[in-house]
């Protein structure tokens, strides 16, 4: 095998660099060896060097490929720093970074994979999106925390949709093979983090809570969720999922995948502050 560039570089400097041959030629030339020998062309002004003019000599002295080997060019002492250098950005020179690590799946990952997995393949996902003022929420939830009450932006969505569920019964519905179940009563599903994985504890009759009694319900249930104490009843069922990423304040919308067998799950983005026209004049408001 030849290496083009380098070899052609070669020949330039030689004798056959007073004739007239195409790349061809000359790589015909190099491949026999002929690149020194002095050769008369049959082309133009008896000047260029055709291809039949080698192969010509090829025939008549028999002369097979000549193996030519081409060395790598040396390297520099600042390439080498260079190269030293970048491989330490990317931790070749760190054992600590250079070995994977394989983490076996949980129960609950699994389960969730596998649920959410046959969800997205087999349940027709509609999304849609409205934006909500919650100025008089984060009034209220103020005026709360002077009393000492402390509740959550959560907690008010939780009692909301709860109470919209109970208004729309065709959404507070439970899918199984042999049909719609219309459930009851309204059960909140609430996605919490946890070390293991997601799991949604129930936040059972949300529709006829009180704020404050569901906000002690979440922080119970968050909490044994985060142990891993949870009873199946806990988190097993419910009729409708809620997943709030409003904590971090970046994530302004997202959509999630259906809980089965429920029908429905709502996500909930961050807050931000507008400025808006009212009554002739400029006001914020939080939505």
């Amino acid at each position: 095998m030849l290496a083009g560039g380098q070899a052609l570089r070669h020949f330039s400097t030689a004798t056959q660099s007073q004739k007239v041959c195409g790349p061809a030629v000359k790589l015909l030339l190099i491949q026999y060896g002929l690149e020194n020998r002095n050769i008369e062309g049959s082309g133009p002004k008896n000047k260029n060097i055709l291809k039949s003019d080698v192969l010509k000599i090829v025939e008549a002295e028999k002369l097979k490929p000549v193996a030519h080997q081409v060395h790598a060019p040396k390297e520099t002492h600042i390439e080498k720093k260079s190269i030293e250098k970048k491989s330490d950005i990317f931790g070749a020179n760190n054992r600590s970074l250079r070995h994977h690590q394989d983490i076996p799946l949980s129960n609950i990952r699994s389960v969730i994979a596998k649920r959410l997995t046959a969800s997205k393949q087999q349940i027709p996902h509609e999304y849609q999106g409205i934006d909500v003022r919650i100025d008089d929420i984060l009034a209220l939830r103020q005026k709360l925390k002077k009393s000492g009450t402390a509740i959550s932006l959560n907690d008010f969505i939780i009692k909301a949709a709860a109470l919209a569920l109970r208004s729309v019964p065709t959404i507070n519905v439970r899918w199984t093979p042999e049909g719609i179940v219309r459930l009851g009563s309204v059960d909140i599903s609430v996605a919490v983090a946890t070390p293991t994985g997601l799991i949604t504890p129930i936040v059972k009759n949300a529709d006829i809570l009180g704020v404050l009694a569901i906000s002690s319900e979440v922080k119970e249930l968050s909490g044994l969720a985060r142990e891993s104490k949870l009873k199946p009843e806990q988190f097993q069922g419910g009729s409708f999922t809620i997943s709030n990423l409003g904590m971090f304040g970046s994530v302004s919308n997202f959509t999630a995948i259906i809980n089965p067998p429920q029908c429905a799950i709502l996500t909930i983005g961050g807050t931000r502050t507008e400025v808006v026209p009212r009554n002739g004049e400029l006001e914020t408001q939080k939505l």
